[in-house]
């Protein structure tokens, strides 16, 4: 019985606080999650929960959006008031962050408000400390009527005792609602009682706090230059070729080869072992060519890939990346956006799917359609091995540079979309866009370590998974002919059959082999399913067969078609969910018409370039 009663608490607590104020790195503390940690607003764009346990005693948390009031603006907020409002949760957890004080206490006052039991969690003390400053949590707790824990949920300081004063609450009687001892504002109907509400909130600070401004005036000091006017943006560039530099450079190039050697032992001990064990040489081919040539084509490219996420993850959780999205605002605003849609376009670069999704925080259906529309020309991360692969072959010695001319390029093709459906079909003013910047401040290793943990657990899984059955349904298709029959020559094989019947299409782009059309078939499922493809398809030196079937110009254009092309299925899906249908079938013949146009002019040009030229 009692079993049962842990793995379904009754009781439901909620985590409630402003946006990057460690409300989610407590979450994933307290329940062993491992969601999203970011350093802008709308990170957490709709509930989590799971489940915290002390001794016997259990609680379901959801983790609420990130929010400065509970007067519903923001999606985030209306999601926050509804919840508390409807589903009365049993007791909020309130995140207050010790560097903005009275800015916090403004939602915890609301939240007082409720009659719903809280208990106040003090996060960033250590980030306080280090400016000098201190907060008094006894005076702080009995000016609030409630319990005040410091924590440092990166360091689990403080966890255990938020918990038990948690659950102590628990047993306690229900709060009267703190307006009835302190406050008449209520929701804030207006100005005057808004201003009474901050004039309550000022007192309190300035019994309890004291502040410093040590590291506040070190962050101001980078600022200067971070978010300069007229030298943000180009640092902003040249900081992301230092991390294509170092991804695809002699580093990234070195873990490369050393995963390839490894997998080339890994094939050969198993031929050898599968050999003598006296494996039927169809099993062989299958195990061998099949199975192994694809997904390891596409493993080769695992350790550059959480290096790529691993310089990325120390950008955002040292507070980079929300002045990126800052200093984006003004460039986005005249293509009809603000700098919150940089928020899920930056998302996109890691993966399609949660970008789509990250489109909630977005007021306006206006906004939301056009960022959707512009996330997939973002290249997601599943879209890097194919990179790799062909500017490894083609663009040796060239590969940091050309790999940011594509990421670019998808930049640009995004932008030039919004421009036009701006002017044609999605006209309307941008929303008002406010942000906060947080301080500077080293990255967490614990942080970084959860991120690129989870975006690589999350490439093996497509990769032992779609890339999986992906190459098996190939190397079936390419080993038996048209007449149902095993056959050794693929270019008479079910699979060229069906690539000689699309060929046509992409022949203007320079690449209307029936390999070429079928991988692009496979990288609907999933991106990596295109190496996967070449893997079974050129066997033992993909280089070689991609030589065969490539010059430099097609190649080209073959990455520019994949660049821009209709995502995977996972994330057309997602677009279906955040905007329906008939959307989602618009925006992947869109991108699909974008690609193609795009690719043979490409394509056409350089031809008409190299006959000029020689």
């Amino acid at each position: 019985m009692m079993e049962q009663t842990l793995r379904q608490p009754k009781a439901v607590w909620t985590l409630a606080g402003n946006p990057n104020s460690g409300k989610t790195t407590l979450f994933n503390r307290l329940t062993g999650s491992s969601a999203t940690v970011g350093n802008w607003p709308g990170v957490t764009v709709e509930k989590k929960s799971g489940i915290v346990r002390l001794g016997s005693s259990s609680a379901r948390v959801v983790d609420l959006p990130g929010v400065y009031s509970l007067v519903p603006y923001t999606p985030e907020e209306k999601l926050t008031e509804t919840f508390l409002h409807r589903e009365k949760p049993d007791l909020i957890l309130n995140v207050i962050d010790a560097t903005r004080l009275e800015r916090s206490l403004y939602l915890t006052t609301q939240l007082l408000e409720l009659g719903i039991p809280v208990i106040a969690a003090l996060s960033m003390t250590d980030a306080l400390a280090r400016r000098g400053g201190k907060i008094n949590c006894s005076l702080l707790s009995a000016l609030l009527g409630v319990p005040v824990i410091p924590i440092c949920a990166t360091r689990s300081q403080g966890t255990e005792a938020l918990l038990k004063a948690a659950f102590h609450a628990m047993d306690s009687p229900r709060p009267p609602a703190w307006h009835n001892r302190l406050s008449s504002g209520g929701r804030d109907p207006d100005l005057d009682a808004a201003q009474s509400r901050y004039r309550r909130i000022h007192a309190i600070a300035s019994k309890t706090a004291s502040t410093g401004a040590g590291q506040h005036t070190a962050t101001e000091r980078i600022d200067r230059i971070a978010t300069n006017r007229y030298l943000s943006i180009p640092l902003f560039f040249l900081i992301i070729m230092a991390v294509f530099a170092v991804t695809f450079g002699t580093v990234g190039q070195a873990l490369v080869s050393a995963m390839g050697c490894l997998l080339t032992s890994v094939t050969q001990m198993l031929g050898a072992l599968l050999k003598s064990a006296g494996v039927s040489l169809w099993i062989q081919g299958l195990v061998l060519n099949g199975i192994l040539s694809g997904v390891g084509a596409v493993l080769k490219f695992l350790p550059q890939i959480a290096l790529l996420f691993l310089l990325l993850s120390f950008l955002e959780d040292s507070g980079y990346m929300a002045r990126a999205a800052f200093i984006m605002d003004a460039p986005m605003r005249k293509i009809g956006l603000s700098g919150r849609s940089f928020i899920p376009l930056l998302m996109g670069f890691g993966c399609t799917v949660p970008a789509v999704m990250g489109t909630r925080i977005l007021e306006h259906q206006k906004d939301r359609r056009l960022t959707v529309l512009m996330v997939p020309f973002m290249s997601c991360s599943a879209k890097m091995p194919v990179y790799s692969l062909f500017l490894g072959v083609f663009f040796a010695g060239h590969q940091p540079a050309a790999m940011f001319l594509l990421y670019l390029l998808g930049v640009a093709m995004g932008l030039l979309s919004a421009v036009f459906f701006k002017s044609t079909v999605l006209r309307g003013e941008p929303a008002p866009f406010l942000m906060e910047l947080p301080d500077y401040r080293m990255p967490s290793p614990g942080n970084i370590r959860k991120h690129v943990g989870m975006r690589v657990r999350d490439f093996l899984r497509r990769a032992g998974t779609a890339v999986f059955l992906a190459t098996i349904v190939i190397w079936l298709l390419q080993s038996i002919s048209i007449d149902f029959h095993i056959t050794s020559d693929s270019s008479q094989s079910l699979l060229a059959a069906a690539g000689h019947a699309i060929a046509p299409i992409f022949s203007l782009c320079g690449f209307g082999g029936w390999q070429q059309s079928v991988a692009l078939l496979t990288g609907l499922v999933a991106k990596e399913s295109i190496v996967g493809t070449y893997g079974v398809l050129c066997p033992g030196n993909a280089a070689d067969g991609l030589k065969e079937l490539f010059s430099r110009a097609s190649a080209s254009a073959y990455l520019i078609f994949i660049l821009l092309y209709t995502p995977c299925s996972a994330a057309l899906a997602a677009i279906r969910r955040e905007s329906g249908l008939r959307f989602a079938l618009f925006s992947a013949f869109y991108q699909f018409v974008t690609a193609w146009y795009v690719s043979a002019l490409f394509y056409q040009l350089a031809r008409l370039f190299q006959k000029l030229h020689f």
